[in-house]
């Protein structure tokens, strides 16, 4: 069998290496032939296995991984393989990336690295799994700096037409399996002072000159990482009580950071003892079983609020966790504070307690939504849960406040109903909105960055074999009927704008059980490829923690398990 990975990073990387330790499995229980067996991997850059958000040519020293190292190694079993494999290199490492101190290798149970180690890591993690697949006799064959443009499938068999980067040549190659493992796409808006992404952060230091005012769009982790590349060349310290302050060069930038809700993510705590006793896989399967296979929001919210009414042992305002109030840089000291402090008995944080343990059950509930409830947790409630859900590192928090204190860093709140646009008149990007009195407000920069992360809609993605999918019907987006018979110049509904945002084209299907493309027939109809995989960004719209290394992760091994389950069943 001939299975081709179409990306050579994160996913690429853990993809590859779970099918050797399959195969390696394989040999010993079956006496399976691992000869049978060529893996070919593409990938646009030179290196495998760092992938766009860990190359060390895209971050900084300062960019740290904003999920726990335990919580980011690419084998299902040990999701502490990365967090294991710096401690036991931490001599080489601190020769490659002198800028660590010895307080990056102390044990704790939430530890940040650079993004750059975790890129040397993927790239390790690879080269490893090439060498032990060629020791048992698999083929890999590499191809750096090349692209797929397109794929078609015939008779079974999928035929890649690859482009060389460099050379502009094309060839041709045949696999019996594919996996899309392409990764984040930005959006392509080329206009003068405009950066529809963060990366390459060199980028943005090259090109905004010293002393600028700049927009950021997004308040997310993105959005942190900007603010912390804008600042590069400033340095922190620590005045006498501990508290971190900015030290700014002698002509610093000035940020605004724009969002609906003008809020930062929460910041990452101690874990404590409780054990969810309410919101629970079994409890979920049991809700299932009475509603005939699907979940409702209020159903799920309910556990949830069990268990923190459990844990705290009082009724929880939900009022505040919605719509806190205070500015964005008060809310941020007392983020710290909680992360900290803690707000329980041994200094942990009960409600992260409580949610990080329904991470492993949070993409079954998000699948096993109404449709309908699914739209409203999209419309209402996605940017809620990754704000607690993606927190930030404790020193991300601290550089964050002392740069707001400082005056060179503003977060406000557009609301639902604001316009972004270019004024040509002004020459300058300008956004239109209301403050929270009520009043207009025009705002105009002449630079701007994107910081919202992954574009919704993959007809944002602007490559060549996305392109080529969409058009032959290999890659089906959601089927939903848009809204019809919209008034002109009319401002619609609540409920008007859910169903215009049903019928907008997000990320691909796929069955989500297999991983497998749903794909349109000649006849119009739909059917799942049986050699077609899809993992990562693209498939966002269904699984809620595509883009997390833990999600990747689970992702890639029902791949592996199901490919050699078709491999025996087929002997």
């Amino acid at each position: 069998m001939h299975f081709a990975i179409v990306g050579g990073g994160l996913t690429g990387t853990a993809m590859l290496y779970q099918i050797v330790e399959e195969m390696q499995r394989a040999v010993g229980l079956w006496a399976y032939n691992p000869t049978t067996i060529n893996a070919s991997i593409f990938e646009r850059k030179e290196s495998f296995g760092p992938g766009f958000p860990h190359c060390d040519r895209n971050v900084l020293p300062i960019h740290i991984t904003n999920m726990c190292a335990k919580d980011m190694g690419i084998l299902p079993d040990n999701p502490a393989d990365f967090q294991e494999w710096v401690r036991c290199r931490r001599n080489e490492l601190k020769k490659r990336f002198p800028y660590l101190d010895e307080a990056s290798f102390e044990s704790g149970t939430c530890s940040h690295y650079p993004r750059a180690i975790m890129g040397a890591y993927l790239k390790k993690r690879f080269q490893d799994a090439c060498q032990h697949a060629r020791a048992m006799g698999m083929r890999v064959d590499l191809y750096p700096q090349t692209e797929v443009v397109d794929l078609m499938e015939r008779r079974g068999k999928i035929h890649l037409t690859v482009k060389h980067c460099m050379s502009g040549s094309s060839f041709s190659r045949v696999a019996d399996r594919v996996l899309l493992a392409t990764g984040h796409w930005v959006e392509e808006k080329k206009q003068t002072n405009y950066f529809p992404s963060p990366w390459p952060a060199e980028k943005l230091l090259r090109q905004i000159p010293d002393g600028a005012k700049i927009a950021v769009i997004g308040t997310t982790l993105s959005a942190i990482e900007v603010v912390l590349t804008l600042f590069s060349n400033g340095h922190f310290t620590r005045n006498g009580s501990g508290k971190l302050i900015y030290m700014p060069p002698r002509n610093p930038r000035q940020l605004v950071l724009y969002s609906r809700r003008g809020l930062l993510p929460k910041v990452r705590g101690k874990m404590g003892a409780y054990r969810n006793t309410f919101l629970t896989y079994s409890n979920l399967e049991r809700l299932l079983g009475r509603k005939n296979g699907s979940l409702t929001l209020e159903a799920v919210f309910q556990l949830l609020n069990a268990d923190l009414e459990s844990a705290y042992g009082h009724a929880i305002n939900w009022n505040a966790v919605v719509s806190p109030e205070g500015s964005s840089a008060e809310l941020l000291k007392k983020y710290l504070e909680d992360a900290k402090n803690g707000d329980g008995p041994d200094g942990e944080l009960i409600w992260q307690t409580v949610l990080h343990q329904s991470f492993g059950i949070i993409r079954e509930v998000y699948l096993r939504l109404s449709p309908k409830d699914k739209l409203r947790f999209d419309r209402a409630y996605t940017s809620r849960f990754f704000t607690h859900a993606a927190t930030q590192p404790i020193i991300n928090a601290e550089k964050m406040l002392a740069l707001m204190k400082s005056g060179l860093v503003e977060v406000v709140k557009l609301g639902s109903d604001y316009r972004f646009f270019k004024s040509d008149s002004k020459d300058a990007y300008e956004f239109v909105y209301r403050d929270s009195g009520g009043i207009k407000k025009r705002d105009f920069y002449r630079y701007v960055v994107n910081a919202r992360g992954q574009p919704t809609s993959i007809q944002t993605d602007t490559s060549p074999l996305t392109k080529n999918l969409l058009k032959r019907g290999i890659v089906q987006t959601q089927d939903t009927k848009p809204l019809k018979n919209v008034p002109q110049g009319r401002r619609l509904s609540t409920r008007q704008k859910m169903n215009l945002d049903a019928g907008q084209i997000r990320g691909v299907r796929i069955d989500p059980a297999t991983h497998q493309l749903i794909r349109q027939t000649q006849h119009k109809t739909s059917e799942t490829s049986c050699v077609i995989y899809a993992v990562g960004a693209m498939t966002r719209e269904q699984i809620i923690d595509a883009s997390m290394a833990r999600g990747i992760v689970t992702s890639t091994a029902i791949i592996a398990k199901n490919l050699f389950h078709d491999l025996f069943r087929l002997r």
